[in-house]
Protein backbone atom coordinates (compact mmCIF):
# COMPACT_ATOMS: atom_id res chain seq x y z
CA UNK A 1 0.00 0.00 0.00
CA UNK A 2 1.36 3.29 -0.85
CA UNK A 3 2.34 5.57 2.04
CA UNK A 4 1.79 8.92 -0.50
CA UNK A 5 -1.07 10.87 1.32
CA UNK A 6 -2.50 14.38 0.22
CA UNK A 7 -3.45 17.13 2.16
CA UNK A 8 -5.02 20.73 1.58
CA UNK A 9 -2.91 23.20 0.24
CA UNK A 10 -4.17 25.12 3.08
CA UNK A 11 -1.25 24.05 4.69
CA UNK A 12 1.02 25.06 2.42
CA UNK A 13 -0.85 28.94 2.93
CA UNK A 14 -0.56 28.01 6.71
CA UNK A 15 2.85 28.00 6.13
CA UNK A 16 3.38 31.00 4.24
CA UNK A 17 1.50 32.95 6.28
CA UNK A 18 4.24 31.24 9.28
CA UNK A 19 6.99 32.66 7.57
CA UNK A 20 5.36 36.48 6.77
CA UNK A 21 4.63 36.54 10.56
CA UNK A 22 8.03 35.74 11.08
CA UNK A 23 9.39 38.33 7.94
CA UNK A 24 10.55 35.45 6.70
CA UNK A 25 10.25 34.95 2.19
CA UNK A 26 10.70 31.31 1.12
CA UNK A 27 11.94 32.53 -2.17
CA UNK A 28 14.96 33.54 0.06
CA UNK A 29 15.14 29.27 0.45
CA UNK A 30 17.70 27.38 -1.87
CA UNK A 31 15.31 25.70 -3.34
CA UNK A 32 16.03 23.73 -6.90
CA UNK A 33 14.17 25.13 -10.24
CA UNK A 34 11.87 22.38 -9.98
CA UNK A 35 10.90 22.82 -6.58
CA UNK A 36 10.00 26.29 -6.97
CA UNK A 37 7.78 25.87 -9.75
CA UNK A 38 5.70 23.21 -7.98
CA UNK A 39 5.44 25.48 -4.95
CA UNK A 40 4.81 28.71 -7.03
CA UNK A 41 2.03 26.19 -8.50
CA UNK A 42 0.63 25.03 -4.88
CA UNK A 43 0.15 28.74 -4.13
CA UNK A 44 -2.47 29.94 -6.54
CA UNK A 45 -4.42 26.48 -6.59
CA UNK A 46 -7.48 27.10 -4.74
CA UNK A 47 -7.05 25.91 -0.53
CA UNK A 48 -9.15 22.78 -1.42
CA UNK A 49 -7.12 21.20 -3.88
CA UNK A 50 -4.34 18.59 -2.74
CA UNK A 51 -0.93 18.12 -2.75
CA UNK A 52 2.08 16.05 -2.03
CA UNK A 53 2.82 15.49 2.29
CA UNK A 54 6.02 14.58 0.87
CA UNK A 55 6.61 17.92 -0.64
CA UNK A 56 5.58 19.53 2.29
CA UNK A 57 7.45 17.98 4.58
CA UNK A 58 10.60 19.01 2.09
CA UNK A 59 9.51 22.83 3.24
CA UNK A 60 9.30 22.28 6.97
CA UNK A 61 12.80 20.98 6.64
CA UNK A 62 13.68 23.68 4.64
CA UNK A 63 12.19 26.11 6.61
CA UNK A 64 13.80 24.43 10.00
CA UNK A 65 17.74 25.31 8.34
CA UNK A 66 16.40 28.84 7.58
CA UNK A 67 14.48 29.44 10.70
CA UNK A 68 15.84 28.68 14.17
CA UNK A 69 11.61 27.80 15.67
CA UNK A 70 11.90 25.10 18.15
CA UNK A 71 8.29 25.43 18.98
CA UNK A 72 7.64 25.65 14.79
CA UNK A 73 4.21 23.34 15.31
CA UNK A 74 2.94 25.88 17.30
CA UNK A 75 3.94 29.06 16.01
CA UNK A 76 2.80 27.68 12.45
CA UNK A 77 -0.63 26.33 14.63
CA UNK A 78 -1.39 30.27 16.01
CA UNK A 79 -1.64 31.79 12.09
CA UNK A 80 -4.89 29.59 11.38
CA UNK A 81 -7.45 31.05 9.94
CA UNK A 82 -10.81 28.67 9.02
CA UNK A 83 -10.01 29.76 4.86
CA UNK A 84 -6.89 27.07 5.90
CA UNK A 85 -8.82 24.09 6.25
CA UNK A 86 -10.97 25.85 3.40
CA UNK A 87 -14.33 24.17 3.48
CA UNK A 88 -14.21 22.53 6.45
CA UNK A 89 -12.83 25.52 8.53
CA UNK A 90 -16.30 27.87 7.23
CA UNK A 91 -18.37 24.67 8.13
CA UNK A 92 -17.01 24.28 12.06
CA UNK A 93 -16.70 27.94 12.23
CA UNK A 94 -20.50 28.48 11.00
CA UNK A 95 -22.44 25.26 12.66
CA UNK A 96 -24.45 25.64 15.10
CA UNK A 97 -22.97 24.10 18.02
CA UNK A 98 -19.53 22.52 19.02
CA UNK A 99 -21.55 18.98 18.46
CA UNK A 100 -22.51 19.46 14.73
CA UNK A 101 -18.93 20.58 13.96
CA UNK A 102 -17.00 17.99 15.44
CA UNK A 103 -19.83 16.00 13.48
CA UNK A 104 -18.30 17.61 10.01
CA UNK A 105 -14.68 17.18 10.72
CA UNK A 106 -15.38 13.65 11.37
CA UNK A 107 -17.42 12.92 7.97
CA UNK A 108 -15.45 15.32 5.87
CA UNK A 109 -11.95 14.74 7.28
CA UNK A 110 -10.63 13.88 3.58
CA UNK A 111 -11.20 16.93 1.77
CA UNK A 112 -7.93 17.80 4.08
CA UNK A 113 -6.04 15.13 4.73
CA UNK A 114 -6.74 11.75 2.03
CA UNK A 115 -4.88 8.52 1.83
CA UNK A 116 -5.47 4.97 1.92
CA UNK A 117 -2.22 5.04 4.44
CA UNK A 118 -3.97 7.91 6.88
CA UNK A 119 -6.68 6.20 9.20
CA UNK A 120 -9.08 8.82 9.89
CA UNK A 121 -10.00 10.34 12.97
CA UNK A 122 -12.56 8.69 15.32
CA UNK A 123 -15.22 9.87 17.78
CA UNK A 124 -17.01 8.54 20.92
CA UNK A 125 -19.36 10.32 23.14
CA UNK A 126 -18.42 8.25 26.95
CA UNK A 127 -20.56 9.45 29.63
CA UNK A 128 -19.12 12.73 30.96
CA UNK A 129 -16.23 13.25 28.16
CA UNK A 130 -15.96 13.48 24.32
CA UNK A 131 -13.20 11.87 22.56
CA UNK A 132 -11.53 12.13 19.40
CA UNK A 133 -8.69 9.82 18.16
CA UNK A 134 -6.90 8.44 15.63
CA UNK A 135 -3.50 6.07 15.49
CA UNK A 136 -0.44 6.93 14.02
CA UNK A 137 0.36 4.63 11.00
CA UNK A 138 3.66 5.63 10.39
CA UNK A 139 6.77 8.07 11.95
CA UNK A 140 6.71 10.18 8.64
CA UNK A 141 3.65 11.13 10.03
CA UNK A 142 4.14 12.42 13.19
CA UNK A 143 4.92 16.32 11.99
CA UNK A 144 1.43 15.76 10.37
CA UNK A 145 -0.68 14.67 13.47
CA UNK A 146 0.47 17.02 15.72
CA UNK A 147 0.48 20.44 13.14
CA UNK A 148 -3.08 18.88 12.83
CA UNK A 149 -4.24 18.60 15.94
CA UNK A 150 -2.77 21.81 17.11
CA UNK A 151 -4.44 23.79 14.41
CA UNK A 152 -8.02 22.37 14.76
CA UNK A 153 -7.92 22.94 18.53
CA UNK A 154 -6.58 26.58 18.07
CA UNK A 155 -9.23 27.13 15.63
CA UNK A 156 -11.38 26.19 17.97
CA UNK A 157 -10.18 28.75 20.41
CA UNK A 158 -11.32 31.30 18.04
CA UNK A 159 -14.79 30.35 17.96
CA UNK A 160 -15.39 30.27 21.45
CA UNK A 161 -14.45 32.34 24.36
CA UNK A 162 -11.15 31.06 25.98
CA UNK A 163 -12.50 30.68 29.39
CA UNK A 164 -15.24 28.12 28.17
CA UNK A 165 -13.02 26.14 26.11
CA UNK A 166 -13.48 22.44 27.90
CA UNK A 167 -10.44 20.54 26.91
CA UNK A 168 -9.30 18.36 29.06
CA UNK A 169 -6.40 15.80 28.35
CA UNK A 170 -4.15 15.29 25.02
CA UNK A 171 -2.42 12.00 24.50
CA UNK A 172 -0.11 11.65 21.72
CA UNK A 173 1.31 8.60 20.06
CA UNK A 174 4.94 10.03 19.58
CA UNK A 175 7.62 11.34 22.04
CA UNK A 176 7.54 15.59 22.39
CA UNK A 177 9.08 16.85 19.49
CA UNK A 178 10.53 20.06 21.41
CA UNK A 179 10.42 20.89 25.09
CA UNK A 180 7.67 20.02 26.94
CA UNK A 181 6.82 23.97 28.30
CA UNK A 182 5.91 24.41 24.58
CA UNK A 183 2.91 22.22 24.51
CA UNK A 184 1.88 23.03 28.38
CA UNK A 185 1.85 26.76 27.05
CA UNK A 186 0.10 25.75 24.33
CA UNK A 187 -2.32 23.29 25.57
CA UNK A 188 -3.02 24.33 29.14
CA UNK A 189 -3.94 21.07 30.00
CA UNK A 190 -3.01 16.88 30.95
CA UNK A 191 -0.49 16.13 28.39
CA UNK A 192 0.67 12.21 27.84
CA UNK A 193 3.18 11.03 25.38
CA UNK A 194 4.01 7.70 23.83
CA UNK A 195 0.12 6.46 23.91
CA UNK A 196 -1.60 3.97 21.55
CA UNK A 197 -3.19 6.58 19.61
CA UNK A 198 -3.56 10.30 19.51
CA UNK A 199 -6.43 11.46 21.70
CA UNK A 200 -8.43 14.63 21.94
CA UNK A 201 -10.58 14.25 26.02
CA UNK A 202 -12.74 17.50 25.89
CA UNK A 203 -15.87 17.21 28.99
CA UNK A 204 -19.41 16.62 27.43
CA UNK A 205 -20.28 21.04 27.63
CA UNK A 206 -18.33 21.05 24.53
CA UNK A 207 -20.90 20.05 22.63
CA UNK A 208 -23.84 22.69 23.76
CA UNK A 209 -20.74 25.33 23.04
CA UNK A 210 -22.38 27.70 20.02
CA UNK A 211 -19.99 28.94 17.50
CA UNK A 212 -19.93 32.89 17.68
CA UNK A 213 -20.22 33.05 13.99
CA UNK A 214 -23.01 30.39 13.57
CA UNK A 215 -24.63 30.45 10.73
CA UNK A 216 -27.72 27.69 10.21
CA UNK A 217 -28.77 28.65 6.52
CA UNK A 218 -25.41 28.72 4.75
CA UNK A 219 -24.33 25.93 6.71
CA UNK A 220 -26.47 24.00 4.36
CA UNK A 221 -25.09 25.79 1.61
CA UNK A 222 -21.75 24.34 2.63
CA UNK A 223 -22.56 20.42 3.62
CA UNK A 224 -23.95 20.16 0.01
CA UNK A 225 -20.45 21.76 -1.14
CA UNK A 226 -18.93 18.90 0.60
CA UNK A 227 -20.66 16.19 -0.08
CA UNK A 228 -20.05 16.90 -3.94
CA UNK A 229 -16.58 17.73 -3.20
CA UNK A 230 -16.13 14.46 -1.44
CA UNK A 231 -18.27 12.60 -4.67
CA UNK A 232 -15.91 14.09 -7.04
CA UNK A 233 -12.36 13.29 -5.29
CA UNK A 234 -14.03 9.56 -5.42
CA UNK A 235 -14.16 9.73 -8.98
CA UNK A 236 -11.13 11.39 -9.72
CA UNK A 237 -9.30 8.92 -7.09
CA UNK A 238 -10.91 6.10 -9.27
CA UNK A 239 -9.38 7.48 -12.52
CA UNK A 240 -6.39 7.46 -11.42
CA UNK A 241 -6.41 4.24 -10.12
CA UNK A 242 -7.88 2.73 -13.14
CA UNK A 243 -5.23 4.84 -14.72
CA UNK A 244 -2.03 2.91 -12.54
CA UNK A 245 -3.64 -0.69 -13.39
CA UNK A 246 -4.13 0.07 -17.04
CA UNK A 247 -0.81 1.55 -17.70
CA UNK A 248 0.86 -1.99 -15.76
CA UNK A 249 -1.41 -3.97 -17.20
CA UNK A 250 0.10 -2.63 -20.29
CA UNK A 251 3.67 -3.05 -20.00
CA UNK A 252 3.14 -6.50 -18.92
CA UNK A 253 1.40 -7.59 -22.02
CA UNK A 254 2.91 -4.93 -24.65
CA UNK A 255 6.32 -4.55 -23.42
CA UNK A 256 6.52 -1.21 -24.21
CA UNK A 257 4.74 1.95 -22.71
CA UNK A 258 1.44 3.32 -23.86
CA UNK A 259 0.67 6.34 -25.00
CA UNK A 260 -2.00 8.78 -23.26
CA UNK A 261 -4.69 8.85 -26.37
CA UNK A 262 -4.80 4.75 -26.10
CA UNK A 263 -5.31 5.21 -22.34
CA UNK A 264 -7.81 8.10 -22.79
CA UNK A 265 -9.59 5.66 -25.33
CA UNK A 266 -9.88 2.93 -22.52
CA UNK A 267 -11.48 5.18 -20.16
CA UNK A 268 -13.95 6.41 -22.78
CA UNK A 269 -12.41 9.76 -22.21
CA UNK A 270 -11.23 12.66 -24.58
CA UNK A 271 -7.17 13.24 -23.71
CA UNK A 272 -7.55 16.78 -22.63
CA UNK A 273 -10.43 15.33 -20.31
CA UNK A 274 -8.22 12.54 -18.99
CA UNK A 275 -5.39 15.39 -18.55
CA UNK A 276 -7.63 17.96 -16.88
CA UNK A 277 -9.32 15.05 -14.14
CA UNK A 278 -5.17 13.75 -13.31
CA UNK A 279 -4.55 18.02 -13.12
CA UNK A 280 -7.15 17.93 -10.31
CA UNK A 281 -5.15 15.21 -8.14
CA UNK A 282 -1.77 17.30 -8.61
CA UNK A 283 -0.29 14.19 -11.25
CA UNK A 284 -0.49 13.74 -14.66
CA UNK A 285 0.04 10.77 -17.42
CA UNK A 286 3.37 11.40 -17.60
CA UNK A 287 3.72 10.76 -13.53
CA UNK A 288 1.67 8.13 -13.31
CA UNK A 289 3.59 5.90 -16.42
CA UNK A 290 7.11 6.96 -14.89
CA UNK A 291 5.76 5.44 -11.39
CA UNK A 292 4.40 2.47 -13.31
CA UNK A 293 7.61 2.00 -15.20
CA UNK A 294 9.59 2.03 -12.30
CA UNK A 295 7.63 -0.73 -10.48
CA UNK A 296 7.88 -2.83 -13.33
CA UNK A 297 11.57 -2.43 -13.82
CA UNK A 298 12.37 -3.39 -10.13
CA UNK A 299 10.33 -6.63 -11.02
CA UNK A 300 12.29 -7.05 -14.02
CA UNK A 301 16.01 -6.62 -12.41
CA UNK A 302 14.64 -9.62 -10.51
CA UNK A 303 14.31 -11.61 -13.67
CA UNK A 304 17.57 -12.62 -15.72
CA UNK A 305 17.29 -10.22 -18.23
CA UNK A 306 19.37 -7.76 -19.75
CA UNK A 307 19.18 -3.91 -19.10
CA UNK A 308 19.16 -3.63 -22.55
CA UNK A 309 15.96 -6.11 -22.91
CA UNK A 310 14.07 -4.57 -19.67
CA UNK A 311 15.04 -0.84 -20.87
CA UNK A 312 13.88 -1.73 -24.53
CA UNK A 313 10.43 -3.62 -22.28
CA UNK A 314 9.96 -0.47 -20.81
CA UNK A 315 9.75 2.05 -23.58
CA UNK A 316 12.91 3.59 -23.17
CA UNK A 317 15.65 4.12 -26.30
CA UNK A 318 18.16 2.10 -24.93
CA UNK A 319 19.98 0.99 -21.29
CA UNK A 320 21.41 4.80 -20.27
CA UNK A 321 17.73 5.99 -20.70
CA UNK A 322 16.24 3.86 -18.35
CA UNK A 323 19.22 4.12 -16.10
CA UNK A 324 18.85 8.26 -15.87
CA UNK A 325 14.82 7.45 -14.86
CA UNK A 326 15.66 5.08 -12.22
CA UNK A 327 18.21 7.23 -10.49
CA UNK A 328 16.07 10.14 -10.72
CA UNK A 329 13.11 8.18 -9.56
CA UNK A 330 15.22 6.02 -6.22
CA UNK A 331 18.08 8.08 -6.11
CA UNK A 332 20.04 4.34 -6.68
CA UNK A 333 21.38 2.86 -9.73
CA UNK A 334 20.81 0.42 -11.36
CA UNK A 335 23.22 -2.02 -10.67
CA UNK A 336 22.93 -1.21 -7.29
CA UNK A 337 19.15 -1.99 -6.90
CA UNK A 338 19.82 -4.93 -9.05
CA UNK A 339 21.95 -6.20 -6.40
CA UNK A 340 20.06 -5.33 -3.39
CA UNK A 341 17.26 -7.61 -4.56
CA UNK A 342 19.41 -10.27 -5.14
Amino acid sequence: MSQEIKISNGYFQLWKAFLKQNNSDWNNFNLVAEKRELLESILVQPIDQQSSYDFFMEMIDATRQHLDCPDLIFSMAKCIHPAHFGLLGYMASRSENMAQALEYVIRFSRLVIDGAYITQMQYQHDGETVRMFCPLSDDKFIFLHEITLASMLHLGKQFIPQDQFPLLRMSFVNAPQMALKYYQDFYQCQLKFEQPVYEIIFSTDVLLLKPEQADPNLIQILVKQAEDALLQRSHLTNIAQQLQFIVAEYLKLEQQAPKIEDIAQELHVSVRTLQRQLSQLNTSFKVILEDERMKRCEYLLTQSLGLTDIALDLGYSDQSALARAYKAYSGQTLLQKKQQLK
